[in-house]
């Protein structure tokens, strides 16, 4: 029994068991089915279903579709009838809004139909009292009103009409639009049409509803923008307007009082509650004076910013925004000759017996009869006392604005300014000192000012110490003991801040040449000079010492004195800063001759002759191709030469240096002869040739990118250089190469294309090879790459030698110089292999064609590659002063940010070459991309820095 149980028991667990394979149940889509069907997307067909809706929302979701619906303009006018015609048997007002502005899309998309829509919108408002549809209409015709031309004028004076019929409306949206038309489409008119419609839109300057009060005085301020003459007797009224409750209405009201002030500010007027008279640019003066206390932050805003373009105020006026109390000449006086009339007439004499009987009545109530309000003095002080930043800083830009024009209010406004630097925003600090820089030429700085600009010196942001250097260099001192705390103080914080080294340096070579009076008492002091000792001699290395040379050295030159004072070492230290630091350093004359050192000009007229005689004769020479490779060789090498040794011809010799290097590259490729047919050369020799056409491309990628001031012929040039470059790289990618023509040949043709319109533009023949090539496809039916390339073979072969365009002295080349990080640090910079590392970068970009092409190339020791794209902030203008700014060619920009570096553990400190670089997007267009990420070209400004670099392994601790 027990060996049948177990027996079944084994049975049991040893059954197998199949399971049937699960079926996945497929993935369903629910269709939603609309509540009309439209097959069709053309816009008609949808407008003809309009009739078929039975409810509005149905009417609604269908206009909305038609508005995303492109429509021909051929069926504008049948699509505006049938919106029309739905519009008329409609009830719903927001279904009749959307069509108004379904007639607005559909005029701005065809502007044929402008007119017409504008007339259908005016008849169909004629039978609707919704507010809202009117309002939307009114809107209609304003946006699509501007559209037409000027000289529409009846056209515009029916517009106006309308909008003055509607103004009877009573909701506020319908006039605002109303007003809105007025100002904007009203056609320049005789003086009394102008009065009438100031008359008419000066009676809703006491509308009910703000909204209106505003849009009224909008719209004054709309005429007078275009150009219409407003009579200033409306000023009153306006004025009345700072009294509202509204912000909108006060923020407008006071844009047009600063209109009226700087229109009109020889006009007299009354002052209230008195017979005396006053210049209206000054009574708008003071009431925009009131706006700086007011609630509003925006008016407060706006009332700081009028001030500063108000320049004609007078300067009594001027004076009392920077003193809170009124001051006396603010007051009315009165003539002793109207005190005594008064006397006589009142009956009574003072009797003696009481103090000041006799004392004038008007110093009791002065609000009354003065000239400005109590409430509007000190309007600049309460504005730089202002706690929202955007105040602050327009009151310091106003104040700058007013002070550059007024020398008595420069000094008054030069304390405010100098408290200014120590506001808790860095742009209102920057702003202020750049303001101080503006007006340097009406002030000088006394010692406590002084004081307190150094304080600000310490800043932690290096924008703010660079912009207190060129403020600095920019003022004049007042005595030799602040000239001293100043240099003191520089030097001190140049402790602190190393990178400041030369900023500093030109702060004090502006210094030097301003102040020789003042450095020369202090020069004994600075160079440890003493009349019977010997001192030890000062390290020339040391950057203090620089600083205090540069800025004795920049004395020098204006006070002859200074130089008796030097010693010998001090003179050597000169020469040899001279060669060093040749832009910091100017050129003496040494009373000893074994001192003075050679005065080079910077530019002479030889060198542009010399530069017209090596193009003239290369253009001359008549010689087979070996001679004129030689004669192209040696007119490259004297171009590079003269570039280096005259400033002014530079960009000119470089550029046509550059031009015979690629023309040489030409010739060399078709010397050889293997450029026809690569695909029987060795790989050495295909590869070779693979390497010279991409040369001979770079370098017409420089010729292209790397010069400014090119006229149109040398662009032209330029560009049908690279035309020959592309054909003969097209033929070597068809002939040579096993990779797809496609993009390559498409490339080539639009190059064509743009070649001649080009050409056409300029008004300029094209040279042999590019004639040919214009011919010769025009011909082709089929532009496939291997027809493109049997007919470029014979063009090229038969290619003249090009003729260099004639010398253009306004070329100059872009140009970097990376500053920071130096190649001369021996310590390799350290930190935790997978982090991040931080390397201060400093380089100054020199005409730029665009600045947004500058990239920053990192290279590590492994060849692998990191593009940096800048951040806009980090650019910043290199030159400040107005005659710098005025010759520069090009953009001048700095380059001042941080490379971030990052890598694993290497064995032993390498090398990491960081680079600026020119980012050529349209070199890539005709190559076909094998990786999506691949490398863009890139054409480096300037040669690689090395910075050594330690990435060290993580610590492990317990």
């Amino acid at each position: 029994m027990a060996a049948v149980l177990k027996k079944r028991a084994l049975a049991e667990y040893s059954q197998t068991i199949q399971e049937s394979p699960s079926v996945v149940p497929l993935k369903k889509l629910r269709l939603v089915k609309k509540p009309i069907s439209t097959t069709s997307k053309n816009c008609l067909n949808l407008l003809n279903v309009l009739e078929d809706c039975k409810t509005s929302s149905e009417v609604l979701k269908l206009l909305l579709q038609i508005s995303e619906t492109d429509l021909d303009g051929s069926d504008a006018a049948e699509a505006v009838k049938k919106l029309g015609e739905h519009f008329k048997t409609e009830k719903e007002s927001s279904v009749r809004v959307k069509i108004l502005s379904l007639l607005y899309e559909i005029g701005i998309e065809h502007n044929a139909e402008i007119v017409p829509i504008i007339d259908e919108t005016i008849s169909l408002l004629k039978n609707d009292s919704s507010h809202k549809v009117i309002a939307q209409g009114m809107s209609t015709i304003l946006k699509l009103g501007k559209l037409i031309t000027d000289t529409a004028t009846a056209f515009h004076v029916k517009l106006v009409e309308v909008a003055k019929l509607y103004l009877k409306d009573t909701s506020h949206s319908v006039k605002c639009k109303c007003l809105e038309i007025i100002g904007v489409h009203s056609p320049l008119t005789s003086d009394e049409n102008t009065e009438k419609l100031v008359h008419l839109i000066s009676s809703y300057f006491n509308h009910d509803d703000a909204r209106v009060r505003c849009q009224a005085f909008s719209t004054i301020v709309a005429l007078y923008e275009r150009n219409f003459k407003i009579n200033p007797n409306i000023y009153i009224n306006v004025c009345e307007g700072l009294k509202d409750d509204y912000e909108i209405v006060r923020h407008i009201v006071l844009k047009l009082i600063g209109y009226f002030g700087n229109v009109y500010p020889e006009n007299e007027i009354l002052v209230p509650d008195s017979n005396h008279e006053i210049r209206l640019i000054d009574d708008a003066f003071g009431k925009i004076c009131n706006g700086v206390a007011d609630l509003s932050m925006n008016v407060r805003k706006l009332a700081v910013e009028l001030l500063g373009s108000m320049k004609l105020v007078s300067p009594k006026f001027l004076c009392q925004t920077l003193d809170k109390k009124l001051m006396s000449n603010m007051r009315r006086k009165r003539t002793a000759h109207e005190l005594a009339w008064e006397n006589v007439t009142s009956g009574e004499w003072a009797s003696g017996k009481k103090w000041a009987d006799d004392a004038p009545k008007e110093v009791l109530d002065a609000d009354s009869i003065s000239l400005m309000s109590s409430g509007a003095c000190g309007a600049f002080v309460h504005g730089l006392e202002d706690e929202f930043l955007e105040v602050r800083s327009a009151a310091v830009d106003s104040l700058c604005q007013l002070s550059i024009s007024n020398h008595h209010f420069a000094n008054l406004a030069l304390d405010f300014l100098v408290d200014m630097f120590n506001d808790e925003i860095e742009d209102v600090r920057l702003k202020a000192i750049d303001s101080l820089r503006l007006i340097s030429e009406h002030i000088i700085l006394r010692d406590d000012q002084l004081e307190t600009i150094l304080g600000a010196i310490e800043d932690f942001c290096q924008e703010v110490r660079e912009s207190l250097h060129r403020m600095l260099s920019s003022c004049k001192m007042s005595t030799s003991a602040g000239l001293k705390m100043c240099i003191e103080k520089l030097l001190d914080n140049l402790k602190r801040y190393p990178q400041d080294k030369r900023s500093t340096y030109r702060c004090l070579q502006k210094i030097g040449s301003q102040h020789p009076e003042l450095v020369l008492p202090l020069v004994p002091q600075f160079l440890n000079i003493h009349p019977f000792f010997d001192t030890a001699e000062p390290d020339v290395d040391n950057a203090q010492y620089i600083c205090l040379l540069i800025l004795i050295l920049n004395a020098a030159q204006h006070s002859l004195t200074i130089i008796q004072l030097l010693e010998p070492h001090t003179l050597r230290h000169y020469l040899y800063l001279r060669d060093t630091m040749t832009q910091y350093v100017p050129i003496l004359n040494l009373p000893d001759s074994n001192f003075n050192s050679v005065s080079r000009p910077m530019s002479v007229p030889e060198s542009l002759n010399f530069l017209n005689n090596v193009i003239n004769n290369l253009d001359l020479a008549e010689s087979n191709i070996r001679v004129h490779v030689s004669l192209l060789q040696t007119a490259k090498e004297h171009l590079n030469r003269l570039s280096e040794m005259d400033s002014t011809v530079a960009g000119t010799a470089q550029f046509t240096a550059l031009f015979i290097s690629a023309h040489l590259e030409i010739l060399q490729i078709l010397e050889k002869g293997f450029w026809a047919n690569p695909s029987t050369l060795a790989t050495q020799q295909s590869n070779n040739l693979k390497t010279s056409i991409q040369n001979l491309l770079q370098l017409c990628l420089k010729l292209q990118f790397f010069f400014v001031g090119l006229g149109s012929v040398e662009q032209c040039a330029v560009k049908q250089l690279r035309l020959q470059a592309l054909a003969l790289n097209l033929v070597y990618i068809v002939k040579g190469s096993n990779a797809s023509a496609l993009a390559p040949c498409h490339h080539f043709l639009t190059v064509v294309e743009d070649m001649q319109k080009d050409l056409t533009q300029a008004g300029l023949q094209p040279n042999h090879f590019t004639a040919l090539v214009f011919s010769e496809l025009a011909q082709l039916e089929e532009p496939k790459p291997g027809t493109v390339s049997r007919i470029l073979i014979p063009i090229l072969s038969e290619a003249k030698m090009r003729k260099i365009p004639a010398p253009n002295i306004n070329i100059r080349m872009s140009t970097a110089a990376i500053l920071e990080p130096s190649n001369r640090t021996d310590t390799s910079l350290k930190f935790t292999a997978g982090l991040i590392m931080s390397v201060p970068f400093e380089a100054e970009l020199k005409h730029l064609i665009d600045p947004g092409r500058v990239r920053l190339k990192i290279k590590y020791p492994d060849q692998r590659m990191q593009i940096i794209l800048p951040r806009p902030a980090h650019l910043k203008p290199l030159y400040y002063d107005a005659a710098e700014k005025d010759n520069e060619v090009g953009s001048n920009i700095r380059l001042l940010t941080s490379v971030l570096i990052s890598h694993q553990v290497w064995s032993e400190a390498c090398d990491v070459e960081i680079n600026v670089a020119l980012a050529i997007p349209e070199a890539d267009i005709g190559k076909k991309k094998i990786i999506a990420e691949s490398t863009p070209t890139l054409l480096d400004l300037c040669k690689p820095i090395k910075v050594s670099v330690a990435p060290k392994p993580i610590k492990k601790t317990l």
